[in-house]
């Protein structure tokens, strides 16, 4: 596929993981304690560079290892090569430990396939994932960023994926378990996000026109991460612009919005 090519399939392939792969995360970032606060100020492309997993986390009063594995491969002629990297935890509440476990590697893969079947068949090329675990007060979540490099292409292209466990229950959070009304949610995360982007990203106007990437669609918000400071939202690569830039909407403009019990995310 070419360059170009490549781009569209980027944002729809990037948006589509969000929406299969639990949409969000949560808590604590590369530590056991302290905030989340995932480069507020960042709209930089690929990969984030990699980080040494925390050895341990504590959410719903539970504690979990943190074990961090590799998996590679390469496509059978030998021109695309690619390295899964995903955090796994064991301990706890085995039903969070299973659903997060199956989770990270199910959005890991889920990043890689499409790469696979779309990868230009001239030339070479290589796919990596870099993984961030967060541990909240009721949830396990992990940070998902992979990065697609062509050559001879001019510059690489990059993915991105949540998942957000509720440990509470085990079950994987949405945005529509997010928000007692999920349109009413949406349409304030639109908001907020052509109120808070053009600051983060130096890219426009503030606030924002209505663009395709802010419309109050799920797909546009699936990548998502709770912290203490508010709803931490990850962006597709293209979906603005070449970059992956990320803004935290604070709790306090989604006061009333919240579903019963999703208060505890805050946390």
């Amino acid at each position: 596929m070419s360059t170009r090519s490549h781009r569209g399939a980027v944002v729809v392939v990037a948006l589509a993981i969000g929406l299969t792969a639990c949409g969000g995360s949560a808590g604590t970032k590369g530590t056991t304690t302290g905030t989340s606060k995932a480069a507020t100020t960042s709209a930089s492309a690929g990969a984030s560079p990699t980080t040494a997993a925390p050895t341990s986390g504590v959410s719903n009063k539970q504690k979990y290892s943190v074990t961090r594995s590799t998996a590679g491969d390469a496509t059978t002629d030998g021109r695309g090569r690619w390295t899964l990297v995903v955090d796994t935890i064991t301990g706890g509440d085995p039903r969070v430990a299973g659903a997060f476990n199956n989770a990270v590697h199910a959005s890991a893969s889920g990043q890689l396939e499409p790469v696979k079947t779309s990868a230009d068949p001239d030339g070479t090329w290589t796919f990596e994932t870099q993984p961030q675990i967060y541990f909240g007060g009721a949830s396990v979540s992990e940070l998902i960023s992979g990065i697609y490099v062509h050559v001879p292409s001019a510059h690489p292209s990059s993915y991105v994926s949540t998942v957000v466990i509720d440990s509470r229950s085990g079950k994987p959070v949405t945005l529509a378990d997010l928000f007692i009304d999920q349109q009413a949610g949406l349409n304030r995360l639109s908001e907020q996000t052509k109120a808070l982007l053009p600051g983060v990203s130096g890219v426009g106007p503030t606030p924002m026109p209505d663009e395709p990437g802010n419309a109050p669609t799920e797909a546009n918000f699936a990548n998502w991460i709770p912290t203490p400071d508010g709803l931490e939202i990850h962006f597709a690569d293209y979906q603005f612009f070449h970059g992956t830039p990320t803004i935290t909407v604070p709790w306090s403009a989604l006061d009333g919005l919240l579903a019963p019990g999703m208060d505890a995310l805050r946390t």
